[in-house]
């Protein structure tokens, strides 16, 4: 298993307990696949422009990026809606680690974006969560929080159960180079015109999806704007693939781009023909 740590994480005394007991490698500058680990508490204090670039990087296929304690109350990341917040001590019916250090949790997450799964312990008997990952996509990597102690010494003796726990986090972030349609992460993407057209829709429209453009094309009187379900479908991967939009549709990097071009024009006038 590929496991670094993020610097500062790395010069702590958590640090040093990765290092020896799951062999974990200090970071000199972001890997290109494989679980960086970091301090909740320290993501928490980032700018937003820091922040995004490890949340870009979590969103590359084959690579995860998993925040531990300590946290502090409130937001995790601006991008989700993930709280941290106080808890009695808990307990699980789940697996070895969220067992072992059960009883040393203080806090919890809350909130409904991405997932858990319960089969890894990642919720309490309970029902509140201790772990939280949120996939972008199919073929995008995984951002994680977990609210486990992994450098507890109730751990010492759990090296292999520990490193499993962590590899069953890896796998869901895919393998290395690939993505949703299958294009590998080093060959260039080239966006069509049609990609900039669903762009368009999708932040005049506010829609989330190539569904949902499909929708309201079909609806729309005007038909001013053509699309075939091939070239909304194939766009949509392409645009998922660049990380212009995920589930919410388009995103701030979408967004980003499209003001960088000549359609932007079109969303502006586009929107504001929507509202009339």
């Amino acid at each position: 298993m590929k496991l670094y740590l993020e610097p500062a994480l790395a010069s702590h005394r958590h640090g040093r307990y990765f290092i020896s007991q799951l062999n974990a490698e200090p970071m000199d500058a972001l890997p290109s696949d494989g679980m960086v680990l970091i301090h909740g508490k320290h993501f928490q204090g980032l700018e937003d422009q820091q922040q995004n670039r490890w949340l870009d990087w979590a969103n590359r296929a084959g690579c995860a990026l998993l925040l531990i304690p300590p946290f502090n109350a409130g937001l995790i990341s601006k991008q989700l809606d993930w709280q941290i917040v106080f808890a009695d001590a808990a307990s699980s019916d789940d697996g070895q680690i969220p067992s072992a250090v059960a009883g040393e949790v203080v806090q919890r997450i809350e909130g409904a974006d991405g997932d858990f799964d319960r089969n890894h312990g990642h919720q309490w008997t309970d029902f509140t969560i201790n772990t939280r990952f949120n996939k972008q996509h199919f073929g995008s990597g995984v951002f994680v929080a977990t609210c486990l102690p992994l450098w507890s010494i109730s751990l010492l003796d759990l090296a292999e159960e520990t490193i499993a726990w962590l590899s069953q986090l890896l796998a869901l972030a895919g393998k290395p180079g690939e993505n949703a349609s299958g294009i590998h992460r080093d060959d260039p993407i080239e966006l069509a015109p049609t990609d900039y057209t669903l762009l368009v829709c999708l932040s005049a429209w506010c829609l989330k999806s190539a569904e949902d453009v499909q929708l309201a094309l079909d609806a729309s009187e005007t038909k001013l704007i053509s699309l075939s379900e091939q070239a909304l479908r194939e766009g949509f991967t392409r645009l998922a693939a660049l990380g212009y939009v995920d589930e919410s549709g388009i995103n701030e990097l979408g967004e980003s781009a499209l003001a960088q071009s000549p359609y932007w024009i079109f969303a502006e006038r586009l929107k504001e023909e929507s509202q009339l």
